[in-house]
């Protein structure tokens, strides 16, 4: 399943594939080039209920900043730390936030326990701005002239650990499971978002994808695909083809927006 929607300058393209070792999809993706917003969810809880816990993230996301257009948003989903950042950022995190009330509150009936990783990207129209968004491990990164940077950070044990000891060696990393989340939406009533800002450059190109890609291909195949393959339908084609030529081992999913 291929979207491909350009738009004032914007180049984007999203591509999501089930791989080679799952019967179903969970992952999920969200464009909505007129109002700046994309969007990569995993879901995750067993009877395909991550199909659900994703499904409800790209739909509860899209509401929101159609119900907000023009007017304010309920406090509930604000938090103190959104005090100082600007007003695009706010709604971002906030509709993260009311996705998360959504699948919190489906999840405590016949989908026990299901969830959804997230991480979304709003580029207001006309704006040089851009805003991020993320829970759990399905990331943002950008490649400007040539060089690749991961924009977020995995909300994962291995990183907890990390942030706790950063003196731990490969050998210490090695015996913690390597996926397993230590954040998502769903699984308790309320989340913490982390929001970062970033400036755009002509050229960037930038990639939202899920772990079924990050976790399979290495920052030189990003790099080398995003430099060689200039059509952003292209470039998603090939980074899911990489993942899948690497194993295939879950749903793999990809968004290039090219600036």
């Amino acid at each position: 399943m291929t979207e491909r929607k350009p738009i004032l300058g914007r180049q984007v393209c999203a591509t999501t594939d089930v791989g080679r070792m799952r019967s179903h999809n969970e992952d999920t993706y969200l464009v909505r080039p007129h109002v700046g917003l994309y969007l990569v969810a995993d879901g995750m809880g067993g009877h395909q209920a991550g199909d659900v816990a994703s499904a409800m993230v790209r739909l509860s996301v899209a509401n929101f900043f159609d119900a907000t257009r023009d007017k304010p948003w309920s406090d509930a989903y604000t938090a103190p730390e959104d005090a100082e950042l600007p007003e695009p950022a706010r709604r971002l995190a906030a509709s993260i936030r009311k996705a998360n009330a959504d699948v919190y509150s489906v999840s405590q009936g016949r989908h026990f326990g299901m969830g959804s990783t997230v991480v979304a990207i709003h580029w207001p129209l006309d704006s040089e701005t851009m805003y991020i968004g993320h829970v759990g491990d399905s990331r943002a990164y950008r490649l400007r002239e040539g060089e690749l940077t991961q924009l977020t950070r995995d909300h994962s044990l291995i990183n907890e650990a990390l942030a706790m000891d950063p003196e731990l060696t490969e050998e210490d990393l090695a015996r913690l499971p390597t996926n397993i989340i230590t954040r998502a939406l769903g699984t308790e009533p309320g989340v913490e978002v982390d929001v970062m800002t970033t400036q755009v450059k002509p050229r960037d190109m930038y990639v939202l994808c899920s772990d079924g890609l990050s976790g399979l291909i290495s920052d030189d195949e990003i790099v080398e695909t995003l430099a060689l393959v200039d059509d952003v339908h292209d470039a998603c084609e090939v980074l899911v083809a990489l993942a899948n030529e690497a194993g295939g081992l879950d749903n793999v999913t990809a968004l290039v927006l090219k600036s």
